[in-house]
């Protein structure tokens, strides 16, 4: 059984224009013990899904339109609030791209670790724990440290404190959205081989959020690629990165730097991605698709599985189309 199965999630925001469709028909499935990748460019809807897994979004603001989310064999809809409180860290923690606003600002580093611990671990709700926990995560003088304010930090020490934070639970499932965004190349190397030590230590799965590509071909062992509001492909990460069978896939891949390009200019996607919404007809890439025929602006495409665990929503993945047979 995976760790973690979204089946046709369906979710609305509410806002002054009123409900907008941001997540339509959301397939995802995560084994125990990997690393899924899930990318997409900016307003794809990869946080919005990972915030659904603990039903973090504000009610009245999101609402579930369809679809069924299941985490460590927990219907999630179905919690009531002591359920959340058990699932939210004790079953599933987060790791958020600017540390700094995660953080509560008025607090002491340990005393935020140490609340974590009293809520899910209350027998290792200790100082001595705090510290170790500090330590760990690669916090030098942690004694030191621990009674220090989060601004007190650096932006890498205040990530660690986050990861400390989010792990001291020992969850099941930590999602690390674009965990070293705001950190320089250095630090976010040794963030990412921290995550990576941890999770081999702990037994952990982790949903990693990002939109480095080379970081998914290091570590991943799954890659989920999101395009406005839906997963438009996945599968194991080495053989979606190298025959990417969805357009958008192949055009995001295209889009990676490489050493000994000489002065060529990077490829880029034309256009942007849909409002969140007000999608186009038919598949919601076509008007970006540098392949389109004329049936992908009225046509929906489905889910489809191509063998060897790998599913792409265009259904000329792999065939006609793909090859260069594309409206002119």
């Amino acid at each position: 059984m995976p760790l973690v199965e979204i089946q046709n999630l369906q979710l609305d925001l509410t806002v002054e224009a009123g409900r907008v469709r941001v997540l339509d028909g959301v397939d995802l499935r995560i084994e125990q013990g990997t690393v899924h990748a899930l990318v997409g460019e900016s307003g794809s809807g990869k946080s919005l899904t990972a915030m659904s897994l603990a039903r973090l979004l504000p009610v009245g603001f999101a609402q579930r339109a369809g679809g069924r989310v299941f985490v460590d064999g927990r219907d999630i809809f179905a919690l009531e609030t002591a359920g959340l409180r058990e699932l939210r860290g004790g079953v599933v923690s987060y790791v958020f791209q600017e540390p700094a606003t995660a953080l509560n600002p008025v607090m002491r580093v340990g005393d935020q670790i140490l609340e974590s611990l009293r809520l899910h671990q209350p027998e290792r709700a200790t100082r001595t724990e705090v510290v170790a926990w500090l330590q760990r995560v690669g916090i030098p003088a942690p004694e030191v440290r621990a009674r220090q304010y989060p601004q007190e930090l650096s932006g890498g020490m205040q990530q660690r404190v986050m990861i400390a934070m989010a792990l001291a639970p020992r969850p099941r499932l930590l999602v690390a959205d674009e965990p070293t965004t705001a950190l320089d190349v250095t630090i976010q190397a040794q963030i990412l081989d921290l995550l990576m030590g941890l999770r081999r230590e702990l037994g952990m799965t982790i949903l990693l959020i990002t939109h480095n590509l080379g970081v998914v071909a290091e570590i991943a062992d799954d890659l989920s690629v999101m395009y406005a509001g839906q997963v438009v492909e996945t599968g194991p990460a080495a053989r979606v990165l190298k025959d990417p069978a969805h357009p958008y896939t192949q055009a995001l891949l295209a889009s990676v730097p490489r050493l000994g390009s000489g002065h060529r200019f990077l490829a880029t996607i034309p256009g942007a991605v849909p409002p969140a919404g007000k999608p186009p007809t038919g598949c919601r890439f076509h008007p970006r698709c540098p392949v389109a025929a004329p049936v992908c602006g009225v046509d929906v495409p489905l889910p489809r599985a191509l063998g060897g665990g790998r599913v792409v929503r265009c259904p000329f993945a792999g065939g006609d189309l793909v090859a260069g047979r594309g409206a002119t």
